[in-house]
């Protein structure tokens, strides 16, 4: 990408807050550091202006990298005591001439593909010490909150809630009372309300049983891992080019609708198609907000691409009377609470062509034909929310920057018809963030 000059903010001159980067933003690699333009070095710690491009004739540091490697080094999060290493001279004159440095910490991560997390916390001031190489970094008041701060509290939550503890301002540990994969709990610090425990939770929607499909198998060697080459139809529905996730089940890039393997399959239950049948990974929890009413959040790190869960509701079918009576008094203007009810397939706009694709204004066109997608009916039915549903209901609408999108997904030998709307990440989602989806309301 430097090679290419494909990286943002290419300019090492470049001091304080950088475009289009927030305090709390996370990144899985140093190089990533790099490429939006956040820390100039690919390995060193501080990231500097050369001397030569300084009007002073001193270099002067922009950023650093806290990885914690020196014993004397202390970190309280406002506060952050410095042992600098090849790049001192230039710390030495930010303090001097008083600019402030961007500040970036490492954390040791599973959930990341190199072990590791860096996290944005914002602007220090730098103020030399009375020890060589030590510097003392103060928070610049006013920013957003540490990010840092943000990913050890919501560690700290998670064994809470792991070791069945209810942590203040928690109404319950799990309200689908073990139908997900993982606990989904409920956060009231605004009032006393308890709205979610209202209702039934639906783990998933309940379709219609396709039509019998007598010695119909799709994938003839179970031993193998599906794909285009193992011969798995399924996968060659899905079209693009390539199967639809990657080895960590990470959805590549968006398609009209992902075929999974299903249950006439001669698949294990461990195929790589099958992602979304194995239900909740992440820890997210319904939380209270002053802003969105009841919204949904993550207690971990989501990787883009991650399945985070599925819309659920009791199905109506597009012939369904409750249907053909909103459809009629929508026409009188009076249907809008009951709309609320509903949650339609077809509204959703088509987010999943701004996954896994690079612009052509990015990525000069190198002659390759765009991929080829099968084209399937429109979803047929509704999900009614009225009695029944799953925190995927709780998630709120953003027309502007969702960092989710819903991608339709059908599964072996279902009605294409009745797709099942599968939530999952459009970026790097750090731990403590809202959700939101494209409901299609601005339409």
């Amino acid at each position: 990408m430097i090679k290419g000059r494909l990286c943002l903010n290419r300019d090492k001159r470049i001091v304080g807050p950088v475009p289009g980067v927030f305090v709390g933003d996370a990144f899985n690699y140093r190089a990533e550091l790099l490429v939006v333009g956040l820390h100039n070095q690919t390995q060193a710690d501080i990231g500097y202006v050369p001397a030569s491009k300084v009007d002073g004739g001193h270099p002067v540091a922009t950023s650093i990298v806290s990885s914690g490697r020196y014993l004397d080094d202390h970190d309280n999060g406002g506060v952050l005591i410095y042992t600098g290493s090849g790049g001192n001279l230039a710390l030495t004159y930010s303090c001097n001439y008083g600019i402030e440095v961007r500040v970036i910490r490492c954390h040791d991560c599973h959930a990341s593909p190199s072990g590791k997390l860096y996290v944005y916390d914002g602007l220090y001031k730098v103020y030399c010490t009375t020890e060589i190489c030590k510097f003392k970094l103060v928070r610049v008041p006013g920013q957003e909150a540490l990010g840092s701060n943000t990913w050890r509290s919501a560690r700290d939550l998670i064994n809470q809630l792991d070791a069945k503890i209810l942590p203040p301002d928690y109404i319950t540990l799990d309200m689908s009372k073990g139908k997900e994969a993982v606990p989904v709990p409920v956060r009231n610090s605004v009032d006393h309300d308890a709205f979610p425990l209202e209702f039934e939770y639906l783990a998933r929607p309940e379709f219609p049983a396709p039509p019998a499909m007598p010695g119909h198998k799709c994938c003839i060697n179970a031993k193998t891992a599906c794909s285009e080459t193992s011969g798995c139809a399924c996968v060659k529905r899905s079209g693009g080019g390539g199967p639809a996730y990657n080895a960590d089940g990470m959805l590549l890039r968006g398609r009209p609708v992902v075929y999974e393997c299903g249950a006439s399959c001669g698949c294990p239950a461990s195929c790589p198609n099958r992602v979304t049948q194995r239900g909740m990974r992440h820890r997210l929890e319904v939380f209270r907000s002053t802003e969105t009413d009841w919204g949904v959040r993550t207690l971990d790190l989501i990787q883009p691409g991650a399945f985070l869960c599925e819309f659920a509701g009791d199905v109506l079918l597009a012939d369904h009377p409750r249907i053909a009576n909103a459809n009629a008094n929508a026409n009188t203007g009076t249907s809008t609470e009951e709309w609320a009810c509903f949650i339609d397939p077809r509204k959703f706009p088509t987010r999943w062509t701004e996954w896994g694709y690079a612009p052509a204004a990015v990525l000069p066109d190198d002659g390759e034909e765009p991929p080829r997608f099968v084209q399937c009916p429109a979803p047929r039915y509704m999900l009614d929310i009225s009695k029944r549903k799953n925190i995927a209901a709780y998630i709120s609408h953003s027309s502007f920057v969702p960092n989710a999108f819903v991608q339709l997904v059908v599964r072996g030998d279902e009605d294409e018809s009745c797709p099942h709307l599968m939530v999952f990440a459009m970026e790097i989602i750090p731990p403590m963030s809202e959700l939101s989806i494209d409901y299609g309301l601005d339409q």
